[in-house]
C-alpha cells in the first residue's frame, strides 16, 4: 500500500511538471519588448495575458538580490511565442498621435514606480501622460499631461475621499 501511494505521488508530480512545461514551449519564445524595470515588464505581461497572449518575463537579477544587473544588461524582457509576436507588439505599442499643446505637471512622485502606476491609471482613462525624471537635480519624478487634459488627470489621480464616521 505504501509503495502504491508513493508511486501515485510521483505520477501526479510528473503530470503537473509536464503540464507546466507544455503550457509555454521555451524553445520558440521571442522578445516582444524589453523594459527598464520589473514593474513595467509585469504590467506589459498582464496586458498581454488580458489580450489572450501567453507571456513571461525574463531577467537576470541574481535571484532578485541585484536588480541593477538586469538594468545594466538586457533589461527585463517580455517573451511570447513566435506566432504571437506581431499581435503582442501591437498590444504593447503606445497610443498614437498625441494632441499638440503644452505639457503641464499634474503631480510629483518620490519613486519611478509610483509615477508609472499613475501614468498607467491616466492612460487607462484615455489621458496620455509622460514622466519627467528630475532625480539628477535631487528632486522627484513629475507626471506631465497636455493642457486640455489637466482637469481629467487631476480627477483620476485624486485620492478617494474617506467616509465620515
Amino acid at each position: 500500500m505504501r509503495i502504491l501511494l508513493c508511486l501515485s505521488r510521483r505520477a501526479r508530480f510528473r503530470d503537473r511538471t509536464l503540464e507546466y512545461n507544455v503550457s509555454m514551449d521555451h524553445s520558440k519564445l521571442v522578445l516582444a519588448q524589453a523594459f527598464g524595470s520589473q514593474g513595467e515588464a509585469d504590467l506589459a505581461k498582464s496586458m498581454l495575458e488580458s489580450a489572450g497572449i501567453d507571456a513571461m518575463v525574463q531577467a537576470d537579477t541574481v535571484g532578485g538580490m541585484r536588480p541593477h544587473v538586469a538594468w545594466s544588461g538586457l533589461g527585463f524582457r517580455v517573451l511570447v511565442r513566435e506566432e504571437d509576436v506581431a499581435e503582442a507588439r501591437g498590444v504593447l505599442k503606445p497610443p498614437e498621435g498625441a494632441p499638440a499643446g503644452n505639457l503641464v505637471a499634474v503631480q510629483s512622485f518620490g519613486t519611478l514606480d509610483q509615477a508609472e502606476i499613475a501614468r498607467h491609471a491616466l492612460e487607462s482613462a484615455g489621458v496620455r501622460a509622460e514622466i519627467q525624471d528630475l532625480t539628477w537635480s535631487g528632486s522627484t519624478f513629475r507626471l506631465l499631461v497636455h493642457e486640455e487634459d489637466v482637469a481629467t488627470a487631476r480627477q483620476v489621480l485624486q485620492p478617494p475621499q474617506k467616509a465620515a464616521t
